[in-house]
């Protein structure tokens, strides 16, 4: 029997040259909170792009750094889907702009999706469903960029001291196999929008953007404090319902990676599917929550410890604004 399948072919990812410590912010505060709050999500260091750099600029880097690794052209390339919640545009879409910067002048699938923090994992359920059925697409750029510094409000605790601008770029190869692999049927999703108005951007709407008796503040990211502690309950039942789907139980698992946003969330997912508490790749407190791409940071360093290797199975799960939370079964 022969498998259509869509593999990661490589994968890739940039963030900026300037690092910046949690004294930064424990200064810039002045308040305990912050360094307590930073302390339990596990942060010590994150990236802020210059003032050159763009979401855009990013993620062309990302692209850029994914072909190299993986030796491929980009005149190869048959589709680009960017995702983010920062896009320097939105028209014409990133995607085509990528597909100019980069020469991929026969991707003529182009578009931008946003869902916010689970939109690179969104991006890739959906792409990968689709390529199985479209068989004359054969290679694929999911990419992701967020710039938080941009619009995030210097103000704001939770954000400001615990977020990274970052981007990433997963490139998709098509392949028929005898042995199934690769994304593993679809996603699962949850949604719950009694959060909707907790994470907000910009928060005046951009009708509002251009309102000249509007502050600043009011047209830059919005956080509003509420307790997340629904997140390993529901993560938890969603990878159950994921795994089911594909005829698993989570003691089947060789491996899990999370949002980067809380590490001591994660941990209590993994005791709550009763599975070993350590069996996941964290890197936020290298490079702080960096939103769409943190999955994609966190699956590189799985890959790159040896944490994953050929044949593992691998659940990717992240949460968005909301709230919004995502799945995804993938078998290396």
């Amino acid at each position: 029997m022969s498998y259509h399948n869509i593999v990661i072919k490589e994968l890739a990812v940039y963030y900026p040259e300037h690092s910046v410590g949690n004294q930064y912010f424990i200064d810039h505060f002045g308040d305990k909170n912050v360094a307590s709050l930073m302390s339990h999500l596990g942060r010590e260091n994150r990236y802020f792009a210059d003032e050159d750099e763009t979401s855009l600029s990013m993620a062309f880097r990302a692209c850029e750094k994914v072909l190299r690794y993986s030796g491929t052209n980009a005149e190869d390339i048959d589709m680009i889907v960017f995702s983010s919640e920062t896009p320097e545009y939105t028209a014409p879409t990133n995607s085509l702009k990528l597909n100019h910067m980069l020469g991929a002048k026969n991707a003529h699938i182009l578009y931008d999706i946003n869902n916010n923090c689970i939109g690179m994992l969104t991006a890739l359920d959906l792409v990968s469903n689709y390529a199985r059925s479209k068989k004359s697409i054969k290679q694929i750029l999911v990419v992701g960029s967020l710039l938080i510094s941009s619009v995030v409000n210097k103000n704001d605790p939770v954000t400001y001291p615990n977020f990274g601008d970052s981007a990433a770029a997963v490139l998709l190869e098509a392949l028929d196999e005898e042995e199934e692999r690769g994304f593993m049927g679809a996603a699962s999703y949850f949604a719950d929008a009694d959060y909707h108005d907790s994470i907000v951007m910009p928060m005046c709407g951009y009708s509002k953007m251009y309102d000249g008796n509007l502050d600043d503040e009011s047209k830059k990211w919005s956080w509003k404090p509420f307790d997340f502690n629904f997140l390993p309950d529901n993560w938890a039942k969603l990878i159950r319902e994921n795994l089911k789907d594909n005829n698993l139980v989570p003691a089947d698992v060789d491996h899990f990676v999370f949002s980067q946003f809380s590490k001591p969330d994660t941990v209590k997912t993994l005791e709550k599917l009763e599975v070993d508490t350590e069996n996941f790749s964290y890197v936020g407190d290298e490079y702080g929550y960096t939103g769409v791409t943190s999955p994609i940071f966190g699956l590189r360093e799985a890959i790159m410890t040896g944490k994953v290797t050929e044949g593992s199975k691998v659940i990717l799960c992240s949460v968005g604004a909301g709230y919004t939370m995502v799945s995804v079964l993938y078998k290396f």
